[in-house]
């Protein structure tokens, strides 16, 4: 679980700012809004995020997916730029942006650090906790005179010298170890944790125009737990879907198209069948509803493109949602109410408090009247961007101010009193 981030120098974050999925000692909802990961250790399982438009609320599920996307990727030019995009309104976009990531893996607390711009990376350190006291997995810096990075590793770790060598050589200056580690067949227990953790339990953001409904289908084909799961996450969202089918198609290929066919990158075998059978197999996604007439219940099956938009995202959600439930992801979604009609986010948000353990849900929105649903609001999971004077972004907690929990969230927030409104002029 995810307990605190520190970002500064990235897009809109010029000076540093603190996330925090750290519950306060506030003990609202405490049953199924906070887990206790280690003694006195007590972290949110949700929170979301509020500000007027181009304040940077979007720009902090950037910097999650900034560090998800660095550390698995490995570039193809060792002169390839890192990604990496500083504020850019003073003379800050010349300086060296800093992430700093706290998180537990189970009730071990582990902390990623990385110093970097558009060009290399300056500093990676990764430590755990075995104890009261932190111990290096690895530490990385940058050697100016040379411009090369040179990895060092903690004395708790057990890793032979020619390990270290073949790493280090992997680890060129736009490259994070965790992406040079996965080259290299080497197996180093400490490390191997954090690195599935970032794979398959810290998830990539989902915007308002990411498509869901192919990542859905292909995980729903492979696993039929996942598929009766969803279907009766849909049915209990009231949307009408009584079956998920998928059915092959085939579409005959003009004879100019063929040589297209002939030079592309399918495989070879598949080739030789396009240039005898002259046709494509594609494979399609029914959705088969159940409607009464008369008192008896007929079958209609219509494909995706007949849904409503708000189906389809609901339905693009739920394998997300249930691979973020079972694997203890984190899972942060940009203007979550997106084709959505608001009962169905907040039904949404519900299952999820329920159905999570250790699972984390992150997400921005302008949605007003969730802040009238007590029955999913803490303080400290209300979190407010605002855009200050310089185009930098500031970011704070509704814990922040002393303000009664008794009180109207919704009435206090439209009124101006925590800001992160917009300011229209006469």
């Amino acid at each position: 679980m995810i307990l605190e981030f520190k970002i500064q120098n990235f897009l809109s974050f010029k000076d540093e700012v603190v996330f925090s999925f750290e519950a306060t000692p506030d003990t609202t909802l405490e049953d199924y809004y906070v887990t206790e990961v280690a003694p006195g250790v007590r972290i949110l399982k949700m929170a979301m995020v509020y500000g007027a438009n181009a304040s940077g609320k979007s720009n902090l599920l950037e910097a999650f997916n900034f560090i998800h996307d660095f550390i698995e990727e490995i570039p193809k030019e060792k002169g390839e730029e890192t990604g990496f995009t500083p504020f850019k309104f003073d003379k800050t976009k010349d300086q060296i942006g800093s992430f700093e990531l706290t998180f537990y893996i189970g009730d071990k607390k582990h902390r990623y650090i990385l110093e970097i711009d558009e060009q290399k990376i300056y500093k990676e350190t990764l430590f755990f906790y075995p104890g009261t006291q932190p111990a290096v997995i690895f530490d990385r810096h940058l050697d100016k005179e040379n411009q090369i990075s040179v990895i060092g590793f903690g004395p708790k770790i057990k890793i032979s010298n020619t390990a270290k060598e073949q790493i280090q050589l992997k680890t060129l200056k736009n490259t994070s170890v965790f992406a040079a580690y996965s080259q290299v067949n080497i197996a180093i227990t400490e490390l191997e944790k954090v690195n599935q953790w970032f794979k398959n339990q810290f998830m990539s953001v989902i915007d308002p125009y990411t498509t869901l409904t192919k990542y859905t289908d292909s995980h729903i084909e492979k696993n039929s737990k996942l598929k009766d799961w969803t279907l009766k996450f849909i049915k209990e969202a009231d949307i009408n879907i009584s079956n998920i089918l998928f059915e092959e198609e085939v579409r005959i290929i003009p004879d100019e198209l063929i040589e297209m066919f002939k030079n592309s990158s399918i495989p070879k075998e598949e080739k030789i069948r396009i240039s005898k059978e002259k046709n494509i197999h594609i494979q399609t996604t029914v959705f088969e509803h159940t409607i009464k007439k008369g008192g008896k219940e007929e079958l209609y099956k219509l494909p995706k493109w007949l849904q409503s938009k708000g189906t389809m995202r609901y339905y693009g959600l739920s394998a997300p949602f249930f691979n973020t439930i079972k694997n203890d992801g984190f899972l942060p979604i940009d203007e979550i109410g997106s084709a959505l009609h608001p009962l169905l986010v907040m039904h949404f948000l519900k299952e999820f408090l329920k159905k999570s353990k250790q699972a984390q849900l992150l997400f921005t929105t302008h949605n007003l009247s969730l802040l009238m649903e007590k029955d999913i609001l803490r303080k400290d999971a209300i979190w407010f961007t605002e855009k200050k004077e310089d185009g930098s972004t500031s970011l704070y907690s509704m814990a922040d101010f002393n303000f009664r929990k008794e009180l109207s969230f919704y009435n206090a927030y439209k009124q101006g009193k925590f800001g992160a409104i917009p300011e229209f002029e006469n």
